[in-house]
């Protein structure tokens, strides 16, 4: 009897609270299908990598060029500007960018943020998420025999924009596939317990989009 891998839920135990720069906003706008520009990754806190160009998502409910920019903290509340902008086409559904090479690589120990720009009508819709590269070698070096099994050990690691991309690797492009979805629903969950009142109504908005993501069945 063949017995189903059992996968460790993303469940960040060190849930630093994000920074003013990446409150989530409450906008609506340029979305067809009632979910508007939604990044795939924690927001309500920063996230982590081991990785020095790693993979971002977000989900688009239009295929429209977007605007790409990170940000280096340089103090808790003062960020400046990586590379330049880049405008990058995207298709409706799952989006994903490796951090490209004409970026500089990534520093272990610094905080970064990821942003995200729409034009939609007369509005500009603007997604920021921020995360810190951790030290890989703190990480025991094992070589994955499965997706299910490397999935299983980023999110032990709390390393988020691992465990995604692992997860990605088996579904057709513009697909989240079923191990995605369990991730954003656990991510979901995760932003659920953290902020303050004044932001929780956005927070409950931004919960609902991911919900409906999963719910797409994407």
């Amino acid at each position: 009897m063949t017995t189903m891998p059992v996968f460790a839920e993303f469940k960040p135990r060190d849930r630093k609270p994000a920074s003013g720069n990446s409150r989530a906003g409450g906008s609506r706008g340029c979305s067809i299908n009632g979910i508007p520009l939604t990044q795939l990754a924690p927001q309500t806190f920063i996230g982590k990598t081991a990785s020095t160009r790693p993979m971002l998502a977000w989900y688009m409910s239009s295929s429209q060029n977007v605007r790409f920019r990170l940000f280096e903290f340089v103090s808790a509340d003062t960020v400046k500007q990586i590379g330049k902008v880049k405008e990058i086409p995207t298709t409706v559904g799952i989006n994903k960018l490796k951090l490209p090479f004409d970026y500089p690589e990534l520093t272990v120990g610094k905080t970064y943020l990821w942003q995200i720009v729409i034009d939609c009508e007369n509005n500009t819709i603007m997604n920021n998420a921020e995360f810190t590269v951790i030290n890989p070698q703190s990480l025991t070096k094992n070589r994955f025999t499965s997706i299910p099994e490397s999935i299983n050990y980023y999110a032990e690691n709390e390393l988020w924009y691992e465990a995604l991309e692992e997860a990605l690797k088996a579904t057709d492009n513009g697909k989240l596939g079923q191990t995605g979805a369990t991730l954003v629903k656990e991510l979901a969950q995760s932003e659920m317990l953290t902020g303050s009142g004044v932001d929780m109504k956005n927070i409950q908005q931004r919960i609902e989009n991911l919900q409906k993501i999963v719910g797409e069945k994407i």
